[in-house]
């Protein structure tokens, strides 16, 4: 899989991985600027901003003019934020290059940010906040990282609060913008069928002499765990949601490959030793998965599951013995050549889209030392040994580094807490 990098002189970098076989292509703007990023009276503005760019430039003066436009070529439009990034993408019919390039250009260079469009939008994020505290399955996550990291930005929720959304001003996202949105700070990605030549020309004429500024890194982590913790959200539910969650590793750990591939013997699938265990054998629970998150300084290995109320008890016992196993007794090596093959195969078939390519690569010049092909990935998990999957699960999975976030009708936590304070 092909790819090219480049620095222009201002520090925005360029990624471009081409397709012989597409026929569309994809523009990207990513910004290394989430929500760890903010201060505590900006909480939320990362996410804003990704919501308010698109409410209309010098040139597309409304949300309408440019969602008709890009309506209009039978594109996609959308953008997405997370703790450490923000990215704005179109992807579109390869003939409209230079329209999808310029429109992306506009918003991030000469957005309107109209003060009734920033009031209304307002409305919209609060309600988005509340469709996801009515989510259990996906309010648990954010249940779970306040818990593990409470005094830093890290563990903020990306939306932000009602109260901290409704009390940000124009002129604050104005200065964020200038703070974060510095050309060094975004990476241009185009990936599909393209023209260099064009690309190149395009890149000139909007990007070349925009001139760069001094960005601030986000504040490391300062959380120190010892004990085990238990967040307990009270509501009325049908099914009660579990989240584990162990401080693990950042991007650029070496033991990366070995937790991923432990993270697939526990929960990789439907054959995996959770699912089994939990769903198939004991009827705990509708869906149980496993999954390693990186930061720049830090991560998460995390168990979710969503299980009957009155057996959530049971199904905490019977999950912590589960991870307990990986490093207390021999793997056959059967479940890690499987494991290994999942993951190749499962990248194998999402690398198949050009926008999944593109991300790849994204991922691998934000976030890591060392760019890593798909090929070099797969000859990383490969050279995975059993005694690596045993040393880092059992450098991770500890009562003393486990933070259990739970929603359900339980307002006792003390229950959960002796729970955890009973596992040897």
């Amino acid at each position: 899989m092909k790819y090219s990098l480049k620095t222009l002189p201002n520090g925005m970098k360029i990624l471009l991985v081409p397709s012989s076989e597409a026929q569309s292509v994809v523009v990207d703007f990513f910004v290394k600027t989430g929500s760890r990023s903010e201060a505590l009276k900006e909480h939320g503005i990362s996410h804003f901003l990704e919501h308010f760019l698109f409410k209309g430039t010098q040139k597309y003066p409304t949300a309408l003019a440019i969602s008709e436009l890009v309506d209009a070529i039978g594109g996609e439009m959308n953008a997405n934020t997370g703790k450490e990034h923000t990215q704005y993408f179109i992807k579109a019919h390869s003939k409209y290059l230079k329209f999808v390039f310029e429109i992306l250009t506009q918003m991030l260079q000469y957005p309107l940010m109209d003060e009734v469009e920033l009031n209304r939008e307002k409305g919209v994020i609060v309600e988005e906040l509340n469709m996801y505290k009515d989510a259990p399955m996906y309010e648990i996550d954010n249940i779970l990282e306040e818990a593990m990291w409470p005094q830093d930005a890290l563990g903020r929720r990306i939306v932000g609060s009602k109260e901290s959304v409704t009390s940000l001003t124009r002129e604050m996202f104005v200065d964020f913008m200038k703070r974060h949105y510095a050309p060094s700070n975004i990476i241009l990605a185009i990936a599909g069928k393209f023209d260099p030549k064009e690309v190149t020309a395009l890149i000139k004429q909007h990007w070349l002499k925009v001139q760069d500024s001094k960005v601030k890194p986000y504040s490391a982590v300062t959380d120190k765990q010892d004990e085990p913790r238990v967040a307990l959200e009270y509501k009325e539910t049908e099914q009660a949601h579990l989240a584990f969650g162990f401080k693990s590793l950042d991007y650029t750990d070496k033991r990366n490959p070995a937790l991923s591939v432990a993270s697939c013997i526990m929960g990789g699938g439907m054959s995996s030793r959770l699912f089994t265990e939990v769903r198939e054998r004991r009827g705990l629970a509708y869906y149980v998965r496993c999954s390693p998150l990186s930061y720049g300084d830090t991560g998460i290995f995390m168990v979710t599951a969503g299980v009957q109320v009155e057996k959530a008890p049971e199904s905490i016992q019977v999950i912590l013995q589960e991870l307990g196993k990986i490093h207390a007794h021999d793997i056959p090596d059967k479940e890690i050549e499987k494991a290994k093959n999942y993951i190749i195969g499962k990248t194998t078939l999402a690398l198949e889209d050009n926008q999944a390519k593109m991300d790849w690569y994204l991922d691998q010049v934000a976030f890591h030392q060392e760019i890593d092909t798909p090929k070099d990935y797969f000859k990383k998990i490969q050279a995975v040994t059993k005694n690596d999957i045993q040393k880092v699960m059992k450098s991770i999975i500890n009562k003393n580094n486990l933070t259990l976030a739970i929603i359900g009708p339980y307002k006792e936590k003390e229950v959960f807490e002796r729970l955890l304070g009973s596992e040897s």
